[in-house]
């Protein structure tokens, strides 16, 4: 009986993977994501449209691996440090969308006549965002390192955390008694939390070395398994979600010197089981029902996601983030949230939720997630316009120098920047979005303002048109190039500095405008020339040489696998 549930399982799996090859095929040949296809094969084969597949719960279990192993290797690119930087988005940002979302919805909901009960409930789970679907679109477009990538992860993680104390006060909200008292359940998150502090610390880095040492594939890779799935069940013991709690064992992990090497041990598993993960969610789709009403399907899911936009942004305003990144992050987590699955089936075995309320909730979310692509293109085209409504801080001056450097960004690279102008004796003004970064170094003397610079009115309270050089150090894509386009059109003469990650977007940037461009990725190419030159012991002045002559050749010497093309062509440096 056993093998042929297996084998039964496997041809299901089988059709599944055909059919969603297919469909994404001619949906990438339409330019729309792999994500789009997975939800449209989950529709078709599902109980509810061609029928091939009756029980959904298998194929539902399955994607939930996935979803645990698309957050564990989040958590293995992230770091705890990394998430420590962005605690105010996480506590305050989270927690004022997730009001602010459900301080619109819940009138909207009394109006239309569901009790005061019902309608938080509806609030609350439209409130919940998908992390699964816009984390793997933040990744696909190489934005998760962008301020609004930051801000919609940094909310993701809130909402997931705040599902447990949603879940304990359905029962409150039903009339019933609930299980475990709030404080219980606070108790044990805590003691998870601190196991998960001490396997970082100190047992999880021992055992890495031990088992690296042995040189075992088979062995680092099981591992690998048992810490992300043993630190996700214990999470999911404490009441939190497993996908929390392979997230947090990504973070340990990353703190350890095997981060990369975990993330090739599952990286292929990941794929397969996360695509198993939007089927699933096409598969919870009744398309009769829909069909029978198509326009309060629609409508519902419009309307839910212009209201999840609105309270997304005005939260993201209230914490002093610029109009372009709110909008962004609000386009980003507009849709309706795998974990509001989660909810709504407690809420309906607790009498809260009809049978046909839960039918056009389903219906309504799966479309609000399969809109999640287009939302986010319509996010890149509003959000620039937004931010030209934008003006400067009154209550800094305007710049009056001319000839001077105008710094985008004060990281690392902005900060070489700054310090290049001092050692040369130029004036120098730095724009920058994270109001906290710009209070402390306004505190240290440097001058700083906060504003997004793509906005015209912010370059131009610089005095961009009057500068010499523009340095563009942030790692936002889509802002660095509206943020060349609009500085060249100020002022064609302007030297356009730019950094960007890979040599494949450093043509782009040149061809907008840019005048020379640093790309990491080709930076790091020639930092690992010269450690093999060094460890091969080529003397010093040799190796300076080759390493110039690679520099002067630019990224010509680097080919494309697939076009066999230079990324890049190379671009002269200023004199």
């Amino acid at each position: 009986m056993a093998e042929l549930s297996a084998e039964f399982l496997i041809g299901k799996i089988i059709a599944l993977l055909a059919l969603s090859i297919l469909l994404i095929y001619f949906g990438l040949k339409l330019k729309m994501p792999a994500i789009v296809g997975f939800l449209a094969t989950g529709i078709l084969v599902g109980p509810n449209g061609l029928s091939l597949i009756h029980d959904a719960e298998q194929i539902e279990v399955l994607s939930e691996l996935g979803v645990v192993l698309l957050l564990f290797t989040i958590g293995l690119e992230f770091s705890i440090q990394s998430l420590v930087k962005i605690k105010r988005l996480v506590l305050l940002g989270g927690s004022l969308q997730m009001l602010f979302c459900i301080a619109l919805i819940f009138p909207l909901a009394m109006i239309f006549g569901f009790p005061w009960n019902k309608s938080l409930v509806w609030g609350m789970l439209f409130a919940l965002s998908s992390t699964a679907i816009v984390l793997k679109l933040l990744q696909e477009r190489g934005e998760m390192d962008a301020t609004h990538g930051q801000g919609a992860f940094a909310i993701l993680i809130f909402q997931d955390l705040a599902v447990v104390p949603l879940v304990l006060i359905l029962p409150m909200l039903a009339g019933q008694q609930g299980g475990d008292p709030l404080y219980v359940v606070a108790l044990k998150v805590l003691i998870i939390l601190a196991v998960v502090v001490v396997l970082a610390m100190w047992v999880v880095p021992l055992l890495m070395k031990r088992v690296a040492a042995t040189k075992s594939n088979e062995l680092f890779m099981f591992t690998v398994a048992l810490v992300c799935l043993g630190t996700a069940f214990l999470t999911a013991e404490a009441g939190l979600s497993l996908a929390l709690g392979a997230f947090m064992a990504g973070l340990v992990i990353a703190g350890s010197p095997y981060a990369y090497q975990a993330i090739g041990s599952v990286m292929p598993m990941r794929d397969i089981f996360t695509s198993l993960f939007f089927v699933s969610i096409g598969l919870r789709m009744d398309v009769r029902s829909l069909v029978e009403a198509p326009t309060l399907t629609i409508g519902l899911a419009v309307g839910v996601m212009i209201l999840n936009l609105a309270g997304c942004a005005l939260a993201m305003k209230a914490i002093g983030l610029t109009n372009r990144v709110a909008a962004l992050i609000g386009f980003s987590l507009c849709q309706v949230g795998e974990f509001a699955f989660v909810l709504a089936k407690t809420g309906g075995d607790l009498g809260l939720l009809t049978t046909s309320e839960l039918t056009i909730f389903l219906n309504m979310a799966v479309l609000t997630m399969a809109m999640t692509p287009l939302a986010l293109a319509l996010g890149r085209f509003v959000a620039p316009k937004l931010a030209d409504m934008e003006k400067p801080a009154a209550d800094v001056p305007p710049v009056e120098a001319s000839g001077h450097a105008v710094v985008v960004g004060f990281g690392v690279a902005g900060q070489g920047v700054a310090r290049a102008c001092r050692l040369t004796g130029r004036k120098y003004a730095v724009i920058d979005m994270n109001p906290k970064s710009v209070q402390s170094f306004r505190a240290m003397g440097e001058p700083i303002i906060f504003g997004d610079a793509a906005n015209e009115h912010v370059l131009d309270h610089v005095g961009v048109s009057r500068a010499a050089l523009l340095a563009v150090s942030i790692p936002d894509p889509l802002a660095t190039r509206r943020i060349i386009v609009q500085a060249k059109s100020m002022n064609p003469s302007l030297f356009v500095l730019a950094r960007t990650r890979f040599l494949l977007s450093a043509d782009q940037l040149r061809r907008l405008g840019a005048d020379a461009v640093v790309a990491e990725e080709f930076e790091a190419a020639l930092e690992v020339f010269d450690s093999v030159l060094n460890f091969f012991h080529v003397p010093p002045d040799d190796r300076v040489r080759h390493v110039a002559q690679a520099r002067l050749a630019g990224p010509a010497d680097f080919k494309d696998p697939e076009t066999d093309e230079p990324p890049a062509s190379p671009t002269k440096e200023p004199a």
